[in-house]
């Protein structure tokens, strides 16, 4: 992802980020996810590549209450913002360098929730 970043130069380009930027929510999804933990609140099948319904689930569950409404908007907004790209005829070096960010910090938040990163950042 941050790869292909740094040699982007055009916006179809860019737009892979946002592409690649999916494919690691899509990723992480199905690392984290367990179903038995993190329950669907509806009564659709859920796909393997259903990212967004999986990562709902995760901060659902994992940062449920008031409290945690920012961390669960952040996860969502990052998550629409990969999408956004991807599709974006216009997609620019700028909107493509915020979503990287985007998901390399819900990539970390998700590490965070599972324990899977440590004290020592």
């Amino acid at each position: 992802m941050r790869l292909r970043l740094d040699t982007a130069d055009s916006e179809e380009q860019f737009q892979a980020v946002g592409l690649l930027c999916r494919e690691v929510f899509i990723s992480v999804s199905q690392e984290i996810f367990d179903s038995e933990r993190h329950p669907i609140d509806d009564d659709v099948n859920l796909s393997k590549t259903d990212a967004k319904r999986m990562l709902e689930s995760i901060f659902k569950t994992e940062l449920a209450g008031g409290p945690n409404e920012e961390a669960r908007a952040h996860a969502s907004a990052a998550f629409k913002l990969a999408l956004a790209l991807q599709h974006k005829r216009t997609a620019t070096f700028q909107m493509a360098a915020l979503c990287a960010e985007a998901t390399s910090s819900v990539v970390n938040l998700l590490a965070i929730l599972a324990g899977r990163r440590g004290r020592s950042f």
